[in-house]
């Protein structure tokens, strides 16, 4: 399929290239990202090593994460010492913090599976975590709309807790993601858009918004881990 869109582009890039050429392309690589996802057939998923690719997605996700950081130095000042680099870094501490304890501690790797959720799920983390990193650049842009800067931290925010939390039908049964869990979530991500929304006029404002929707989601997924840890170590 990928092969005929991108054998199809090349011969209208021959004939009349333009945009219709740049929109084949961007179907091609639509369609070879996502097809698998909805093909079912036979498959031997005994070839696929999770462990393995979890650790692969894991490293594209670190990288993400540190691209993030790297490109929230413009927040530091070393004359001017402000807390907006600290609440700029909390919020990408937090985030660090759900995907490393979810993916690391949560899902069970010595298991058999095509594991095609997992994949497909990385590309949006990797999207969101872009998406954060461009809402603070468009924080610190005085151009920038504050209301198309908080609704775009909003759906990265809920891109992010969305694909992270598709993963949980990765977890270890101890550690069942339930409609309590999904609830609390939520709960969080509301109170920290309401006040992104409300006080959006404000810097501090708007990153205290973001800072509750992701360390409420972390105090979540830390504290499902460590309850079911003290209780094995009651056991």
């Amino acid at each position: 399929m990928d092969l005929v869109l991108y054998l199809t582009a090349f011969l209208a890039s021959m004939i009349r290239p333009g945009q219709i050429v740049l929109w084949i392309d961007v179907v091609a690589v639509l369609v070879g990202a996502f097809l698998p996802f909805f093909v079912r057939g036979r498959f031997d998923i005994s070839i696929i090593s999770f462990p393995h690719l979890a650790e692969r997605f894991e490293l594209i996700t670190i990288i993400t994460f540190g691209e993030g950081i790297v490109g929230m130095t413009g927040f530091f000042d070393v004359k001017h010492f402000t807390l907006r680099p600290i609440l700029v870094f909390a919020v990408i501490l937090c985030l660090f913090g759900c995907y490393v304890t979810q993916i690391h501690y949560l899902c069970d790797h010595h298991r058999v599976d095509r594991s095609l959720r997992l994949m497909f799920s990385h590309y949006f983390i990797v999207i969101a975590v872009n998406l954060v990193t461009v809402a603070f650049r468009f924080l610190e842009n005085p151009d920038a709309s504050h209301l198309f800067t908080a609704g775009l931290m909003i759906a990265a925010l809920l891109l992010f807790f969305v694909a992270i939390f598709s993963d949980s039908i990765y977890y270890h049964e101890k550690y069942r993601f339930g409609i309590k869990d999904a609830a609390e979530s939520c709960g969080f991500l509301l109170i920290g858009a309401a006040v992104m929304l409300l006080v959006r006029f404000t810097i501090y404002g708007f990153l205290s918004g973001a800072l509750i929707a992701v360390c409420g989601n972390y105090v979540i997924l830390m504290m499902k881990y460590t309850k079911e840890m003290d209780r094995e170590t009651k056991v």
